[in-house]
């Protein structure tokens, strides 16, 4: 849920046929990194027979004017059902202490030319966007079950936390509850100390599915 994958075309002939499957699988949905670390590891195995390029950058969301992390290496070849290692360095330590701060992690792949025989071939360039999340020293021990810490007043749900939560489903009474789109979006990316106002208010028993620092998803009971 997490995954966005982009499509670009790099070739267009008249007669055409593709297959838009991504080549790279990361090792995780989400990344977490932990002040203190030097460095998080990011593994990206290539599923296709071929060599593949690729590019590693990572989008801030709200600080646009600075770096943050560095990858290393940006550019990269890896043959086919071989893994590349990315490593991320943070080197900007200006990140509020008091809360999390949210990354897009993008790797780029780089399809190779197609050959003579594949002339009728559409050539695809996936790039997979996956959360980076930045987390404090001081926030690390509280974080586990810190989706129950939500509130729920009338439509309005709030996060009182330091915490990002991505909740896939908001249930009353077991039962799931119908979401327009821009609802949906708000709750997958909660960031910390907002709210968001639901369709109606509910009330009853309120629960959330959300996804943890795994990439699993729990569920939680809501006051």
């Amino acid at each position: 849920m997490n995954k966005v994958i982009s499509i670009f075309i790099l070739l267009v002939s008249s007669l055409v046929s593709f297959n838009a499957s991504s080549a790279f699988t990361l090792n995780g949905t989400r990344f977490i990194y932990d002040e203190g670390r030097k460095n998080i590891s990011i593994e990206i195995a290539n599923s296709s027979e071929k060599t593949y390029g690729g590019q590693v950058w990572v989008d801030n969301l709200n600080d646009l004017d600075n770096v943050f992390f560095v990858p290393a290496p940006n550019l990269f070849k890896v043959s086919g059902g071989e893994k590349q290692i990315i490593r991320l360095l943070y080197v900007n330590d200006i990140l509020p202490k008091d809360k999390e701060s949210l990354f897009w992690l993008n790797v780029q792949e780089i399809p190779p030319v197609a050959s003579a025989d594949e002339s009728n071939v559409l050539a695809v360039a996936l790039n997979t966007q996956v959360k980076l999340i930045y987390r404090p020293k001081a926030l690390a021990a509280a974080r586990e079950d810190a989706e129950k810490n939500l509130k729920l007043r009338g439509s309005v749900l709030k996060n009182p936390t330091p915490y990002y939560f991505a909740i896939t489903q908001i249930a009353l009474n077991g039962n799931p509850v119908k979401l327009d789109k821009k609802t949906e979006q708000d709750i997958s990316l909660l960031a910390p100390f907002s709210e968001v106002t639901l369709p109606r208010a509910l009330s009853g028993k309120v629960s959330i599915e959300a996804i943890d620092d795994y990439g699993a998803r729990r569920t939680f009971d809501i006051q």
